[in-house]
């Protein structure tokens, strides 16, 4: 996930999978149907604790992984640096 607009992708994925209503899913998460809501609709801001118990809800984890650095294309940077 890179947005919060993922997260509320993947989070609305899970509860419509399940067949549950905003209000039954933000009841077992211990949070608002509004927060639910605005967190479905990738508002940025929520609560980190509050999305995280959402995740775990989810049935996912949280794992934290570093990008990989994109790797150099030598030929290409000559291609561009010959039209330009």
């Amino acid at each position: 996930m890179f947005t919060p607009s993922d997260f509320g992708h993947a989070v609305r994925h899970v509860r419509k999978e399940r067949g549950l209503t905003q209000a039954a899913f933000a009841a077992g998460l211990g949070v608002s149907r509004k927060w639910l809501s605005e967190a479905e609709r990738g508002k940025p801001g929520i609560e980190l604790g509050l999305a995280l118990a959402a995740l775990r809800e989810a049935g996912y984890m949280f794992v934290m992984v570093k990008r990989p650095e994109p790797e150099f294309d030598f030929e290409a940077h000559l291609r561009s640096l010959a039209e330009g």
